[in-house]
C-alpha cells in the first residue's frame, strides 16, 4: 500500500491564476497527474486520510466549482485502490507533540504516524520535511535540478 500526500492531489488540480509557472511546479503538476492515473488504473493500492482529503477540500474548493468539487471527491471516495484512512484522537494528539521533533505541522505529522501504524513504508508526495524521515520512501524521486 501507497500513502497518499493531498498535494499529489492538489498538483494534478488546482488551476493557477499566475500565468507562468516555475519549471519544478510545471514537473510536478505532470507528475501528479501521473500518480493520479497510477490510482485509476487500479494496479497498487492506496490510501489517504481523512486530514488529507480535508485539504485537498479546503484548496481545490477555489479552483473547481461546486459540482466539479462533489464529483471529484465523488470520485476519491467510490475508488476502489484508494482505502480512506482516519485518524485518532490520539495520533491527533501525539502528532501535535512530536511538532518540536520534526518541524513540520501536525497534518503531515499524523499522516506520518498513520504510515507507521499501519505499516506503510511508500508515500507519495512532494513535501520535503517527509523526506527528511528517514524511514519511509517518498516518491517520486525530485530530479536533482530541482533542489
Amino acid at each position: 500500500m501507497i500513502y497518499l500526500d493531498a498535494n499529489i492531489f492538489i498538483y494534478a488540480y488546482f488551476k493557477a491564476k499566475r500565468q507562468k509557472l516555475s519549471q519544478k511546479i510545471i514537473w510536478m503538476k505532470e507528475e501528479a497527474k501521473k500518480i493520479i492515473q497510477m490510482v485509476n488504473d487500479g494496479k497498487e493500492e492506496f490510501c489517504i486520510s481523512l486530514i488529507q482529503l480535508s485539504e485537498i477540500v479546503n484548496l481545490l474548493k477555489y479552483s473547481m466549482s461546486w459540482e466539479q468539487l462533489h464529483s471529484f471527491l465523488w470520485g476519491l471516495i467510490s475508488n476502489n485502490s484508494i482505502e480512506i484512512l482516519e485518524v485518532s484522537k490520539m495520533i491527533y494528539i501525539n502528532s501535535i507533540d512530536k511538532i518540536p521533533k520534526f518541524e513540520m505541522d501536525s497534518n503531515d505529522i499524523s499522516a506520518y504516524l498513520l504510515m507507521k501504524e499501519k505499516r506503510i513504508d511508500r508515500i507519495y508526495t512532494f513535501d520535503k520535511n517527509f523526506r527528511e524521515i528517514k524511514d519511509i520512501i517518498c516518491l517520486p524521486k525530485i530530479p536533482d535540478k530541482f533542489n
